[in-house]
Formats: C-alpha cells, structure tokens, sequence
C-alpha cells in the first residue's frame, strides 16, 4: 500500500513568500511549524513513513513553483518539545 500527505502548495508557497518579505532561507521545519501550527519531530518513524521527511520531499520536488532552492541539509534543529533533528535549509 502507498500512502502520501496532501499539501496545498498554494498555502505552502503563501508561507514561504511571508518568510522572504523578511529573511533570506528558511528551514523546512519553520515552513511545517506555519503550516502545521507546531514542529514536532517524528521519533522512531522511518523517513519514508515520516511526515516531516515527506514534507520535506514535497517542496523539493516542487521548488521550481515556490521558487526556493535547497543549500544544506542535516541542518540540526530542536523540535517544539526540545527533541533534536535535522532539517534542509533553503535558500528563498
């Protein structure tokens, strides 16, 4: 079975276009915190079955619509509840 998340890429890209009115990259964690309300990362989940992960894959795969380019990744981040992880950082 395949399973996949529904993103509205408009909301997405309406997110991304606040953050470039004052910053110049972002990390796919602050996109999910607006889009979610929260960042919490998924502990003991496989990437492949991980929201975050498969967030993250989305706009990649879409970067040329958001017009953002990714510039690192493994970039470690704290989650909402203080759990470390890591996220993609993308140039906006």
């Amino acid at each position: 079975m395949k399973d996949f998340i529904r993103v509205d890429l408009n909301t997405v890209k309406d997110i991304i276009d606040r953050f470039r009115e004052k910053e110049n990259s972002i990390l796919t964690s602050d996109v999910i915190r607006k889009y979610c309300g929260r960042f919490v990362s998924n502990v003991g989940i496989p990437a492949h079955q991980s929201f975050n992960a498969q967030f993250g894959k989305i706009l990649k795969k879409h970067s040329d619509f958001l017009d953002i380019e990714e510039i690192a990744t493994d970039v470690q981040v704290d989650d909402d509840t203080g759990h470390s992880t890591t996220a993609s950082k993308w140039a906006i």
